[in-house]
């Protein structure tokens, strides 16, 4: 049997989302329509909104489905930019080089139409520096987007000292909880910000599903025309079996079992520390299940590819960037020279990752890396 230690990818399908699709999908009707069939379809969805929002610590009204996290990043950090142009603020974007490309990539765009990108300096753990982003903040501009947690190393970032520094300053600030939501509690940081954005795959729901918390009072525009779902903020006819899934992921979704995990991934961590590995942003706050490695003069694609003919399932970084001979983005922006950065494998456990699992890891590691170091390039 396979071992699965990339649930930062994807998450296995929770039972509860499993069941709530069978049953949606079943269910016949549009939830636009007004006839019994479209009512049913409907109370589905909004059961599923009321979930999400009592995840985010929110109220039905602020969540918006999308297609998945990165749709929703792009509706949150694109919608508050607008919004904060339209206002009169400066067109301007902080976002740290370490964000997901999701968000990232929303920032590109927004740079094709005039907006200003500065990167928030972190130091060499991920972690946001807070007095530099104080002085960038001093100068003025739209929007702040920051990751609750980031993909790759796991750090955890310091939202409410971010917002306070985005308040004093008259921003707005966007966050991708993709990787934190069921591991940390939302509620806080939904608190603190302006618009929050999560991904079905990531806690135990379907993929191709998403949703985009915007606070109430906020005039955030779609990012294309077509129709009047979701409050006139996403056209199109929403995914019935993909929200109902998220939405039962959304209910299930409990950060206390991350206790646990946290805990076998510290032990974990110890065991591949004592076979030599270096473990990225070890002493920074982080979610629990995130362990990032770095075998010293062995390439981490080569410890993946043998990991996965050994049936474990690993990963080098975020999987939209699997297949690219390029370094991580991430390690480079933390600092990391380029060798150092091919040398990554991360591990990221899920609730049901056991010790016995991580033990089979570690038998295998040292023949694994023993053997891509004989064959690395002189």
């Amino acid at each position: 049997m396979r071992i699965y230690l990339d649930h930062n990818a994807t998450a296995p399908l929770a039972p509860a989302a499993r069941a709530a699709m069978l049953e949606a999908a079943s269910t016949l009707g549009n939830p636009s329509s007004i006839h019994g069939d479209g009512r049913a379809a409907r109370a589905l969805v909004e059961d599923a909104r009321a979930a999400v929002a009592r995840l985010c610590g929110g109220e039905v009204d602020e969540v918006v489905f999308t297609s998945g996290g990165t749709e929703a990043c792009a509706l949150g950090l694109v919608g508050l930019a607008r919004l904060a142009r339209d206002r009169g603020r400066p067109a301007r974007i902080l976002i740290p080089a370490i964000d997901h490309p999701a968000t990232l990539g929303a920032a590109e765009a927004l740079a094709r139409e005039g907006f200003a990108i500065a990167h928030v300096r972190v130091d060499g753990a991920g972690r946001i520096d807070l007095d530099a982003l104080a002085a960038d903040a001093a100068a003025g501009g739209a929007v702040i987007a920051i990751a609750a947690a980031n993909h790759e190393l796991g750090t955890i970032q310091d939202v409410a000292a971010i917002a306070a520094i985005a308040r004093a300053h008259g921003w707005l600030v966007h966050l991708d909880a993709v990787q934190a939501a069921g591991k940390v509690a939302l509620a806080p940081l939904a608190a603190a910000v302006d618009a929050l954005a999560i991904s079905g795959h990531k806690l135990g729901g379907p993929a191709g599903v998403g949703a985009a918390w915007l606070r109430r009072g906020l005039a955030i525009e779609p990012l294309w025309p077509g129709g009047h779902q979701e409050r006139g903020r996403r056209p199109g006819t929403e995914n019935l079996v993909g929200i109902a899934g998220l939405g039962a992921a959304a209910l299930a979704a409990d950060p206390a079992r991350f206790v646990e995990v946290a805990a076998r991934a510290a032990r974990f961590e110890a065991q591949l520390v004592a076979l030599g590995a270096t473990i990225r942003a070890q002493a920074a706050p982080r979610i629990g299940n995130t362990v990032n490695a770095r075998f010293a003069g062995a390439r981490g694609d080569a410890i993946v590819m043998a990991l996965d003919l050994a049936e474990v399932s690993a990963s080098t970084g975020a999987a939209c960037t699997s297949g690219s001979i390029k370094p991580s983005a991430v390690l480079l922006a933390v600092g990391e020279a380029v060798a150092d950065a091919r040398a990554a494998v991360r591990f990221s456990l899920g609730a049901d990752t056991t010790d016995a699992e991580l033990d089979r890891v570690i038998e295998l590691l040292p023949a694994i890396v023993a053997r891509v170091r004989r064959h690395a390039p002189t």
